[in-house]
């Protein structure tokens, strides 16, 4: 009896230590490694095109893929597929500590195991800037809760007598990975006199490798195994 409360402690106490450590002040590291790659699918609704800010509607799927990781820099090849059948590929770099990128990548990167509070990226890189992530939280992606990161941005013009736009962006990115989950967009431009135009743009992952255990559960999944398995061996030894 003592033997088996004995192990009961050990097991608990690294059970306590390692959910601790989930919640520790991260390293500023590259979480993907060469070789992983994820798939989205695009989705636009709205009565504006919103071509005017880059964004085309035309895309309907899109994916990444890790070529290569020095330090905090990630390489990716990212493949766009469009409504016509035709697809692009074009290979684009980020770093993913300070968020600087060739102009392409922003976003879809960020560094890996980051919590509550801290920078998106440590340089003033657009939309960002100096933003922090607004909250750590479980949502579920793929049919499993995950943890991730969730960045939103508010912008809205002070009403005048001609207009009043309203611009939200939301960002979600799998903790552990740093790699982008989603990313919605949505603007309204209301005109007093008529002819709103509005748009809500979105991609969503639909698919990921390597597949990722559910946040926060693999640690102490582990560990009431450990717990399970020496209290059925203490128990047959006994019996």
């Amino acid at each position: 009896m003592r033997r088996q409360l004995a192990l009961m402690v050990v097991l608990t106490t690294i059970l306590i230590i390692v959910l601790k450590a989930n919640g520790a002040a991260p390293l500023r590291t590259a979480g993907v490694n060469a070789g992983d790659w994820a798939q989205y699918v695009f989705i636009h609704q709205g009565n504006s095109t919103a071509m005017d800010i880059g964004m085309d509607v035309n895309m309907t799927s899109g994916a990444i893929n890790v070529l290569s990781v020095s330090g905090t820099n990630v390489t990716l090849q990212m493949h766009g597929y469009y409504a016509n059948g035709s697809d692009t590929i074009e290979t684009h770099w980020i770093n993913v500590d300070t968020g600087e990128n060739d102009g392409n990548a922003t976003g879809m990167l960020i560094a890996a195991n980051l919590m509550q509070g801290d920078l998106v990226y440590t340089t003033q890189v657009q939309p960002f800037m100096d933003g922090t992530i607004n909250e750590t939280i479980i949502r579920n992606y793929l049919g499993n809760p995950v943890g991730v990161n969730h960045f939103v941005m508010n912008m809205t013009t002070p009403p005048n007598e001609f207009y009043n736009v309203t611009f939200q962006m939301d960002w979600y990115w799998y903790k552990t990975k740093g790699i982008l989950a989603e990313m919605t967009m949505n603007y309204a431009d209301n005109m007093f006199m008529g002819n709103n135009t509005w748009f809500s743009w979105s991609m969503m992952i639909n698919g990921i490798i390597p597949e990722f255990p559910s946040a926060l559960l693999a640690p102490a999944f582990v560990v009431a195994t450990l717990v399970a398995v020496t209290i059925f061996k203490v128990k047959k030894k006994r019996g």
